[in-house]
Parts: C-alpha cells; sequence; structure tokens
C-alpha cells in the first residue's frame, strides 16, 4: 500500500513539472577601456559605548560594494544591523581603499576581514572595538565602450 502511494505521488506530481528554456542570444558584448591598476588596502576601527561609535558619529565617509555609499540611507541603517550590509568600518575601510589611489574610479574584487573584541552579541559591539580590514584593486575606467573588431 505504501509504495503504491509512493508511485502516485511520483506520478502525479510529474504533471505539475514544467521545463522552460531560455533561448540563447549570440549577441557580441561591448568591449570596455579600463585598466587594472595596483592593489591598495586600508583599515578602518571604531570603538562602541553603548552600541554607538561616538567617534565617528558625524562622519560621513563611506564606500560601498555595488553602489549605494553615504547617499544610501538602506545600506547605513542595514550596516548598523547585524543582518546585512558592510559595517561602517567596512564602509570607511572602503572609501579609504580608494582614497589611496587618486587616479583610480572604482576598486575590484574587494575583500574584507572584520575583527571584533568586547561585548558583541550577534557581531554588533555594544561595548568594545570593531575594525575591518579591506584589500582590493584599483581600477580606471576610460572613456567608455569601444566598437568591437568584427
Amino acid at each position: 500500500m505504501r509504495n503504491l502511494f509512493l508511485l502516485s505521488v511520483l506520478v502525479l506530481g510529474g504533471c505539475n513539472l514544467k521545463y522552460w528554456t531560455v533561448p540563447g542570444a549570440p549577441l557580441p558584448f561591448a568591449s570596455v577601456n579600463y585598466s587594472v591598476m595596483g592593489s591598495t588596502s586600508a583599515e578602518a576601527c571604531g570603538t562602541y559605548i553603548f552600541a554607538i561609535d561616538w567617534g565617528h558619529l558625524f562622519t560621513d565617509q563611506q564606500g560601498s560594494i555595488g553602489g549605494g555609499g553615504a547617499a544610501d540611507p538602506l545600506s547605513a541603517i542595514l550596516g548598523m544591523l547585524p543582518i546585512g550590509g558592510p559595517s561602517p568600518e567596512a564602509a570607511r575601510a572602503l572609501y579609504d581603499a580608494i582614497e589611496k589611489m587618486p587616479e583610480a574610479t572604482n576598486i575590484y574584487a574587494p575583500k574584507v576581514h572584520e575583527h571584533v573584541t568586547g561585548f558583541s552579541p550577534f557581531g554588533q559591539p555594544v561595548f568594545g572595538k570593531r575594525c575591518a580590514t579591506v584589500e582590493a584593486h584599483g581600477v580606471k575606467l576610460g572613456t567608455g565602450p569601444v566598437p568591437n573588431a568584427n
């Protein structure tokens, strides 16, 4: 009886399965004028008392991975929460890393390492210190897309 039930579930469940494919589009992508520069790194720390970094409370030097930054209030809120987004220290370290290379327009493949000490449930320091180190490569974008050679 049990085998008959499992067989009927498999057979009836298979009727609901739909398979969709996306047709291929052999479109050539435009080449971009850019150059990867040397590596850069930076470190930023924050000292927290009552879960507030008083030393950086009114500063506005942030970088962002994938857009956002200081002008994006959602990234700033998510950075304070332990649920996602870069921490405020990681955002400041990204900003400092790009500032070390004034000729670079972007950074490529950033790696962020964070270290938290003190009383910090869920990674958010209440009393303690959080430091973030960023390692990346500088990228200088050119004038824009370059026509593809045929």
